[in-house]
């Protein structure tokens, strides 16, 4: 298991390579203005860190928007419809899996951006973060039909394209663990997530042009939870060599 050293150290072997890690910062489950969220804008802004939320669509509340408006480098992906798990029991939970009827997925995810656009958020990309990270790969082929441009899942991608026309770029650090009730993971194991794929990427074992993205739930974090994150962005703040970027700076050149 990792320790702060491991990270540094893995930051140096970059620093070396005379190459600079990509990093990005994805939070989900947003609907409404609440304290968590205010803490979470809070930390993005403190560090200058772009954060993508990935909103709920069904449960927006009309006073979001407003709240969004001001904060800075903050960008809302398409988090699904309601996050409502259709997969039967034993299967992985889904809102857009293998089980369900592909014209009630597409129905779904149609009235989602519908309800996203109406909505009126700052900065929203034509992005799809489906909740449980788990979508189908029959559906991914209708995605950019619906005019979503990237997905977001979990884990190294496997290829950069999963469908004609849409871009992957995935999470890789979540410190939370969720089997047990969302708890904060604890530090070796999180940080492994994190040395783990800047290592896989140097050495070109994952794909190194896929910023290594850290995902967090603003609604469930516990308090080693927020702590975690707020250590782990003040450590790589202050490495000049270490760039966040916004998935709008990946899609532009598309």
């Amino acid at each position: 298991m990792a320790d702060w050293s491991d990270l540094e150290r893995e930051l140096m072997l970059w620093r070396e390579a005379g190459e600079t890690p990509t990093l990005w910062w994805r939070d989900d489950d947003t609907h409404a203005p609440t304290g968590p969220l205010d803490r979470l804008l809070a930390t993005s802004e403190r560090y200058a860190i772009p954060i993508h939320l990935a909103v709920i669509p069904a449960d927006i509340a009309p006073d979001l928007a407003d709240r969004l408006a001001g904060a800075q480098g903050v960008y809302v992906m398409q988090h699904g419809f309601a996050h409502i798990n259709h997969e039967p029991k034993g299967a992985g939970a889904s809102e857009i899996g293998d089980h369900r009827r592909m014209d009630l997925q597409l129905s779904d995810l149609r009235e989602g951006a519908r309800r996203l656009a109406d909505a009126a958020l700052p900065n929203t990309l034509p992005a799809l973060a489906p909740p449980w990270n788990r979508v189908s790969d029959a559906t991914l082929p209708h995605l950019a039909g619906l005019d979503f441009r990237l997905l977001s899942q979990f884990d190294a991608r496997r290829t950069a394209q999963p469908a004609r026309g849409l871009m992957q770029v995935n999470c890789h650090i979540d410190p939370i663990h969720w089997k047990q009730g969302a708890r904060y993971r604890g530090l070796e194991p999180t940080l492994d997530s994190v040395v783990t794929h800047l290592a896989d990427r140097r050495t070109g074992r994952a794909d190194r042009a896929e910023p290594t993205g850290l995902l967090t739930h603003h609604l469930q974090s516990d308090a080693g939870t927020w702590a975690f994150v707020d250590a782990l962005l003040d450590r790589l703040s202050r490495h000049d060599h270490v760039r966040w970027v916004s998935l709008s700076s990946l899609l532009d050149p598309l």
